[in-house]
């Protein structure tokens, strides 16, 4: 029997050490990481089914968190 998949949180910092540290707190509790540096790129690529959540920087270069 197939379980079925733990919700997919988005992550997206520019900060490695930050993405990375947050996408290891995160996957302890069973959750499934989707980690993006650039904001665009995850604009870009984004596919909204499946999501449980989206974590994001408020202050990264280019795009800001907020708009």
């Amino acid at each position: 029997m197939n379980e079925p998949l733990s919700p997919l949180i988005h992550l997206i910092d520019d900060d490695r050490a930050v993405r990375e540290s947050l996408a290891l707190l995160i996957g302890t509790v069973g959750l499934r990481v989707q980690d993006w540096a650039d904001p665009q790129a995850f604009i870009d690529g984004f596919d909204r089914t499946g999501v449980g959540a989206i974590v994001l920087d408020v202050r990264m270069p280019g795009i800001s968190g907020l708009t």
